[in-house]
């Protein structure tokens, strides 16, 4: 089964329901997880200074260095995510898919560079499972540790029992259904 479809209705509509508070809030991440078939999509959103460090573009050679080398990292699924091993899934896409300016406005967050606008990033992971009955828990705790600066994650999805939702930290990163 082909999930853009799916993907194209879940995912706007989370992502646009976490855009429309007009919030960017340093230590939170939304990570959206669509289970259909043999196929399991993740979508991570986050505040680039949870990821790279700082939120504007890249002005010199070593913040270009430090922000591919930031994101290289965010697309090592392997490091990120756990998933039960009876499941048999293999990652076959990890992309990079937005990064977008948004202008100064109300934000949750004490720290801020005022000269520039704040940047997001999404981060897709698709795998393929073998046997999907037996996928049945995610664990971020590598999230956690290759991103200390995040303090909680908002999980939600759409699995084949029904819907999920879980708010993940590094004391309880994982997420069950």
């Amino acid at each position: 089964m082909n999930l853009k479809p799916l993907l194209f209705i879940l995912l706007p509509a989370t992502l646009s329901a976490h855009a429309q508070h007009g919030v960017h809030e340093h230590g939170f991440g939304q990570l959206n997880l669509v289970l259909s078939q043999q196929q399991l999509v993740l979508e991570l959103h986050s505040p680039a200074a949870d990821i790279v460090g700082f939120e504007h573009n890249p002005a010199t050679g070593e913040e270009q260095a430090a922000y591919d080398q930031a994101l290289q990292k965010a697309q090592h699924a392997a490091a990120l995510f756990t998933l039960p091993a009876s499941a048999g899934c293999e990652l076959q896409q990890t992309r990079h898919i937005e990064q977008e300016d948004h202008e100064h406005g109300e934000h949750q967050h004490e720290e801020h560079d005022h000269e520039h606008g704040h940047t997001d990033i999404q981060l897709h992971y698709s795998w393929q499972c073998s046997q999907p009955d037996a996928l049945n828990a995610l664990d971020a705790s590598g999230l956690f540790e290759q991103f200390p600066s995040f303090h909680r994650i908002e999980l939600q999805g759409i699995v084949p029992a029904g819907q999920i939702a879980a708010t993940l930290t590094a004391q309880q990163p994982g997420a069950s259904w």
